[in-house]
């Protein structure tokens, strides 16, 4: 626990009363009431597709309820839009980070607040870099606002976004914003992830957060108390002082978390006999250099590392994204002279990326169409090789029957929660006769009940015979699924350690063989 806890008072700082949401064929938000104190930090967790993202967007102004009220520091608060909720000194961070890379840093901490720093018509950029600093310096960052957003991490630019909503809030005189945190550590390494979450702490030293993170370990760690949402609905709240992650989950999905999250009983080792894919001095500049190992049948082949280590970039590759500069990459028996995409996805290899958003789905179309799009030369017949509509149908609900995705076929992809995303993206790939499937970071973003199915589906396909290469930042999740795990730093292999159910390597062993 931090020790700003120690500061915080009892007065109601922001409430909901009543507060409801509903889209078609969707109830969002269900008459919710809460209440969050001065300073304090208030924890919101649920599964994907609990409510969360869409009550954040009513208090930030971004949507507006049906019906409900809202009170602010006591008075009546019904922001038209975001902007006005600004005034009233309420900001949001979103999961999709809200910057524009392109410009500068002063730029993107004052946009849309530029008249400020205008006289005479003109723009006083020196004055609007000098008042950044202050800021930034305040906040104890060392970012200079001069430079461009471009050349600073994902996590600065988080941090960045938080400072954001303070300088806002001090520019309408808002003595205590308060600022909704929307999963700010989503798609960040342990190491960011810590120095993010310790700043959030400082942060609240000085504004209301109300914080959402599908890692319970944040929460309990970060919050004063945590409120849980189950289909719209609040259904629960817990102390962190009082209680352990598995009250959380119980409400969040009304069963216990699996003892044995990872299913480490069922794993099945590689056939030693059976090598699937090989490696032979795989050199790419500046990227990976003389990566050499073998896949088995139905093998569980973890992959890990710090960002940079070269992980990411191998695993694209091996799905045909990038040309390596020497070394010999063999599938099933056949080696392979060009990778590309769709001849890595012609001889049975599947890849679930890490930003399933940007490269896993297509936002704007049905869940229909991205679970068939792989399948589609499977599914045509006939002397003119038309598509089998009843083929395909048949397909798409046998798909999202198995994976539990709780849409209609219809439904396009961008108003699925983040579980449902995943499922779609990892059921597109499961559906086709695949030999190996390359995953990275498979349950980034997603809540632990979804996490859980997922394990199932991996290790259920393993079982049947698929061979996988996992890549992920989460240690429990590599410890826990694979069977071996290698080790990348600086681009190279540095140890290859074997993650046997009965001898099971410690994080600690793989961190020091990471850095």
């Amino acid at each position: 626990m931090n020790d700003t806890k120690e500061k915080r008072t009892h007065d109601v700082y922001f409430e909901t009363i009543g507060i409801d949401k509903k889209y078609p064929g969707v109830h969002a938000v269900n008459d919710i009431s809460l209440k969050v104190k001065k300073n304090e930090v208030l924890g919101l967790a649920g599964e994907n597709g609990a409510g969360k993202s869409t009550l954040l967007k009513l208090i930030s102004g971004v949507e507006s309820s049906d019906s409900g009220t809202m009170l602010f520091r006591g008075r009546e608060y019904r922001p038209a839009n975001f902007r006005e909720a600004n005034i009233f000194g309420v900001s949001m961070v979103f999961q999709e980070q809200n910057l524009i890379p392109n410009l500068y840093v002063y730029e993107n901490i004052f946009l849309s607040h530029e008249d400020r720093f205008r006289r005479g018509g003109l723009l006083n950029r020196g004055r609007m870099i000098s008042e950044a600093r202050k800021y930034l310096e305040n906040f104890d960052l060392d970012i200079d606002p001069g430079k461009p957003l471009s050349t600073y991490s994902f996590r600065e630019c988080q941090m960045l976004e938080i400072v954001r909503a303070f300088v806002v809030a001090d520019m309408y005189e808002v003595e205590t914003p308060l600022i909704l945190l929307d999963e700010p550590t989503a798609g960040l390494p342990d190491e960011e992830r810590e120095i993010l979450l310790k700043k959030i702490r400082d942060f609240s030293a000085q504004g209301v957060l109300i914080f959402v993170s599908h890692r319970l370990s944040e929460l309990m760690d970060l919050c004063d108390r945590i409120v849980i949402l189950k289909d719209g609905k609040l259904v629960g709240e817990v102390l962190p002082s009082t209680s352990t992650e598995n009250d959380i989950h119980s409400l969040m999905v009304g069963r216990e978390l699996s003892v044995d999250l990872y299913r480490v009983k069922e794993q099945k080792e590689g056939e030693e006999d059976q090598v699937v894919l090989k490696l032979d001095g795989l050199t790419k500049k500046g990227e990976y250099e003389s990566v050499s190992f073998e896949l088995r049948k139905s093998e569980i082949l973890g992959i890990g590392g710090i960002r940079g280590s070269g992980k990411r970039e191998l695993g694209e590759f091996l799905f045909g994204i990038g040309k390596p500069d020497a070394g010999k990459y063999t599938v099933l028996g056949k080696t392979i002279g060009n990778a590309t995409i769709s001849k890595m996805a012609r001889l049975g290899i599947g890849y679930v990326p890490a930003e399933r958003k940007k490269y896993g789905i297509i936002n704007a179309l049905s869940v229909f169409w991205n679970i068939s799009m792989p399948s589609l030369n499977t599914l045509k017949s006939g002397v003119f090789h038309f598509l089998n509509r009843k083929k395909e149908n048949i397909l798409v609900d046998d798909a999202m029957q198995k994976f539990q995705v709780k849409a209609k076929k219809r439904d396009i992809c961008n108003s699925l929660s983040g579980g449902n995303q995943q499922k779609v993206v990892i059921a597109k790939w499961l559906v086709k006769n695949l030999s190996i499937l390359i995953l990275d970071n498979p349950t980034r973003g997603i809540d632990v009940g979804s996490k859980e199915e997922v394990y199932n589906f991996i290790r259920q396909t393993a079982k049947g015979g698929l061979s996988i290469i996992l890549i992920s930042d989460d240690l429990l999740e590599l410890i826990g699924l694979s069977s071996r795990i290698i080790i990348m730093k600086d681009g190279r292999i540095s140890k290859i350690v074997d993650a046997k159910p009965d001898n099971k390597p410690s994080e600690e062993e793989l961190v020091k063989a990471m850095v």
